[in-house]
């Protein structure tokens, strides 16, 4: 059975030796929560003489308190099955040079048990290697295909957001995926919203919930 979704990682966390990308793969045994690189969106080598630059993460972080928490709802269909993917970021950790990202990750398919993924933690340093001929623009975006389209106000809870919308096209082993995604960076983790169109499925991710005290 072919994969339902694949989230493209964030030039942004691709940056950080320890970043990770969340991909939730569908396989005839379930469901397995994976943390990859995909080969396109892997940094370049760090050469030695290469400046340090601001994390853009780690900048979005570090203005909330610790313990500041978002709860992800993703619903994935490929017509004839739909699963839900329930993902919480809590801040764990803060100090001068970097952050401590916790995600927990919950899988819930029809006739199955609900999947409750043991929690891992990411650090997101505060500067990183800028690599050659790239600039720090590019990190910032969701993928170096995305293209800023407009803005939006959001409603999560009783709070609105104002939000940068992009869109971009990826292409994986079922052909080609549209995307849009709505960031603000009021909202640790900076992501809202995220639809993606395939050939043979669609999601849709938004959060639900946001407990944050920024300083």
């Amino acid at each position: 059975m072919r994969n339902l979704d694949d989230v493209r990682v964030s030039k942004s966390w691709a940056t950080g030796v320890a970043l990770t990308c969340l991909i939730i793969l569908v396989g005839c045994d379930g469901y397995e929560a994976a943390s990859v690189l995909p080969s396109e969106d892997i940094a370049p080598p760090v050469a030695d003489n290469l400046p340090l630059v601001p994390h853009p993460e780690y900048a979005n972080w570090s203005q909330f308190s610790v313990g500041a928490a978002v709860v992800r709802n993703k619903i994935v269909s490929n017509g004839t099955e739909t699963v839900r993917v329930t993902t919480t970021l809590r801040l764990a950790e803060k100090k001068e040079d970097k952050v401590v990202v916790e995600n927990q990750i919950s899988v819930d398919r029809p006739g199955q048990p609900l999947i409750q993924n043991p929690p891992f933690s990411v650090e997101l340093p505060d500067t990183f290697p800028l690599p050659a001929n790239m600039r720090l623009e590019q990190f910032s975006l969701p993928s170096l295909k995305a293209k800023q389209i407009g803005e939006e106000i959001r409603q999560v809870g009783d709070r609105d957001y104002k939000t940068e919308l992009f869109t971009w096209v990826e292409v994986n082993e079922t052909g080609p995926m549209t995307i849009k995604l709505w960031r603000s960076d009021d909202v640790p983790g900076r992501f809202l919203r995220q639809e993606i169109k395939g050939h043979n499925h669609d999601s849709l991710e938004e959060v639900v919930e946001i407990t944050h005290s920024p300083q």
